[in-house]
């Protein structure tokens, strides 16, 4: 009788969480960030929006989507905020998540925290390193970095540092999710959370640069498939050489929305599911993007400043 019972609660609830996978996307919206999750119970979030509205609001449109149940805002660079304008005036969201570093060579952030506030049923949370967000409790979201206290700046390494950090871990596997966040902050990072870090997916920071995924991190990180977020022929040479080749050296697989939206499927438990990449099982048969476009080879001349978020990662470390 109990099988019976199990087996119709199976046919009536097909979709239960117990039995849910995770899926996640990386946009193509250009030079830019925006990845949306599909959570084993149900819910859905938002991570960045891109440098404009129309890419993000046609994909969330394809997939159905009325309302976003979380949004996160990493940081006030118009690459990855952008779109967020759009989102908010077109869907409902629930929860929006921001890090607390004013850009004050730009508006636009301003606008969109502003409409965040005034979003009807709206929640604003600003999440500390060490925090795990509730999104679902069958995973783990845990925040590695950000500006939980106030800083104003209009220094990009101090923006890119104040990127909110998070790890997704589902089924035994890791989405690390590094905006940003330069090899400053990566170091600061394997410092204080000396484990947790080991993912199986790496969505590589700041689109590529050389001053981020240090062979260092990477080694710490072990990712197996690394997903680069970035526009063709962009005005920064992203990816850059030195950063294609430390993934190359670290075996890691990799892949780039430049040839469109890349997804990834990590199943549920005991579903006899293979982890899926792009809707392909065990990453076997797909080309890794081995592209060596014209890389910017200029020198960014190192300022030495700091951001708040790593000053509190260190103040940790300590």
């Amino acid at each position: 009788m109990h099988k019976v019972l199990a087996c119709l609660a199976l046919l009536l609830f097909p979709f239960s969480a117990a039995f849910a996978q995770l899926n996640a996307y990386f946009v193509n919206v250009g030079q830019g960030d925006a990845i949306y999750l599909e959570l084993p119970n149900g819910s859905n979030v938002l991570i960045d929006g891109g440098p404009a509205g129309k890419p993000i609001v046609d994909f969330l449109k394809s997939k159905n989507v009325t309302k976003l149940d979380h949004v996160v805002f990493t940081h006030p660079h118009s690459d990855h905020y952008m779109g967020l304008l759009k989102v908010l005036e077109n869907f409902q969201v629930n929860n929006f998540y921001d890090t607390k570093i004013d850009n004050t060579d730009a508006g636009g952030d301003d606008s969109l925290r502003k409409m965040a506030a005034a979003e009807p049923g709206c929640k604003v949370s600003y999440p500390e390193a060490g925090d795990q967000l509730p999104w679902d409790k069958n995973v783990t979201v845990k925040v590695f970095n950000s500006c939980s206290a106030p800083v104003s700046s209009a220094n990009n390494t101090v923006l890119n540092n104040c990127s909110i950090v998070m790890r997704l871990y589902y089924n035994g596997h890791g989405i690390l999710l590094m905006g940003d966040a330069e090899s400053e902050v990566e170091n600061a990072i394997m410092r204080v959370f000396k484990s947790g870090l080991n993912s199986t997916y790496l969505k590589v920071g700041h689109h590529g640069s050389r001053y981020s995924t240090s062979a260092k991190f990477l080694e710490r990180v072990q990712p197996k498939v690394a997903v680069l977020s970035v526009g063709q022929d962009n005005n920064f040479g992203h990816p850059h050489k030195e950063l294609m080749d430390r993934l190359k050296a670290a075996n890691t697989q990799i892949f780039s929305t430049v040839f469109g939206t890349q997804s990834l499927v990590i199943p549920a438990p005991k579903r006899g599911m293979q982890l899926l990449v792009n809707g392909v099982p065990e990453f076997g048969g797909l080309a890794a993007d081995q592209s060596a476009a014209e890389f910017n080879m200029e020198e960014r001349v190192e300022t030495g400043v700091e951001s708040e978020a790593l000053q509190q990662l260190r103040q940790q470390a300590r």
